[in-house]
């Protein structure tokens, strides 16, 4: 009996214990628990969450923007800094956008995902925050649990890919630092997001090749090998084939620039069981303008993509674009578009003849006459929008 006794006393103080546990976990901060999480390593709900984001199980293409925290000099540009994230943060959580990859200090970090934490229990929800890792050098290695401690959910790791006879080795010169960083980000309870950087030609050859079908997931089989398992998603990347200029080329009017610059690079074929082991994001390099964006978006759909990250070079003219408020009002409206359900093919042409009057006569008869092309071909008109100086025409 003394010992039964014993037990029920000792079954009692463990229950208190754990009750008492529960209750300060519940009454801490949303980043407190992150980080708490992030310390004991369970990286399974962090996966959970990020497979939500980047797959959606209607089979709709997701979107996640690059947002570019640049880092502020003063005292003062730092405090404007943090309410134009906060608005930054909230806008695009407002466009019910489903990721985000975050490039910037950690104090950025930390600010855009505690804003993030205040829209728990709401609609819509916290966006997932990815990290993206410029090195993943000894510096940032021992960063990764600051990175965590700050909120991210996954870091952006790249990998130095070469590509010869249609194959590609992800260990090049032996480097294997990427590796590290994803085995150090699951550690502190982050996924890694593993960036694979392709060159055009390679994948012009997959897809003039007999590759087509199988080259993407023995990629897939390289890198599940090497992390000892399936990444919760993987970024493919095309870099577009260079031509060779020559002096002559380089000296030739700026006409012809813009149109290689904005040319559509070739797409891997993605077969639809891949897609059931990881999550397939393809990068969208193209500057938004004259639905662009949107005709991309289509092509990565086509291509059997699961989800489009619409990179900084998205924003017209990014390098001089660097105000948060902009930023802010061009990806809300941005993802809102790409999102939209509405058709953005879909006009109509009317005249109206229920009146006979002079102005009606009028207004008819100039439309008669500019269509015409009496007065020229109405495409060739003189264009208002600046493409240097960030301006552009829908996305």
């Amino acid at each position: 009996r003394e010992r039964e006794r014993e037990r029920e006393s000792s079954r009692k103080e463990t229950m208190a214990t754990f009750s008492i546990l529960v209750l300060c976990l519940t009454l801490l901060p949303p980043q407190c628990v992150t980080a708490l999480s992030a310390t004991v390593g369970d990286a399974s709900l962090s996966r959970a969450l990020l497979q939500q984001a980047f797959s959606s199980p209607s089979g709709k293409l997701t979107f996640g923007p690059e947002l570019v925290v640049p880092e502020p000099k003063d005292p003062t540009a730092v405090l404007l800094q943090s309410n134009a994230l906060q608005g930054l943060s909230e806008k695009i959580r407002a466009a019910k956008t489903n990721y985000c990859f975050f490039r910037g200090s950690l104090t950025a970090l930390q600010t855009a995902c505690n804003e993030q934490a205040t829209a728990k229990g709401n609609f819509p929800g916290p966006v997932p925050v990815v990290y993206c890792l410029d090195h993943h050098d000894g510096e940032e290695m021992e960063e990764m649990e600051k990175i965590a401690s700050a909120g991210a959910d996954g870091v952006l790791i790249s990998v130095a890919c070469q590509s010869s006879d249609g194959t590609v080795d992800l260990m090049a010169d032996g480097d294997s630092s990427w590796i590290q960083a994803c085995q150090k980000a699951l550690e502190y309870g982050m996924q890694p997001i593993p960036e694979l950087t392709l060159d055009e030609t390679i994948v012009q050859a997959w897809n003039d090749g007999d590759s087509r079908e199988q080259a993407v997931p023995d990629l897939l089989d390289q890198v599940s090998k090497l992390l000892e398992s399936d990444p919760v998603a993987m970024v493919l990347t095309i870099q577009e084939m260079q031509q060779n200029n020559n002096d002559e080329e380089e000296n030739d009017d700026e006409e012809s620039k813009p149109t290689q610059e904005l040319r559509a690079v070739a797409l891997p074929f993605i077969p639809k069981d891949l897609k059931k082991r990881t999550c397939m994001v393809g990068s969208i390099q193209l500057p938004a303008g004259e639905g662009r964006l949107g005709m991309e978006a289509n092509r990565f759909k086509e291509a059997g993509f699961n989800s489009a990250f619409l990179r900084s070079s998205c924003v017209p003219g990014f390098r001089i674009q660097l105000d948060l408020e902009f930023l802010a009002k061009f990806w809300s409206g941005c993802v809102a578009d790409l999102k939209s359900t509405k058709s953005k093919s879909f006009s109509f042409r009317s005249k109206n003849n229920m009146e006979q009057n002079a102005l009606t006569n009028w207004g008819n008869y100039q439309k008669s006459v500019v269509e015409s092309g009496a007065l020229g071909d109405p495409d060739d008109t003189f264009s208002v929008v600046d493409s240097e100086a960030g301006e552009y025409k829908g996305f």
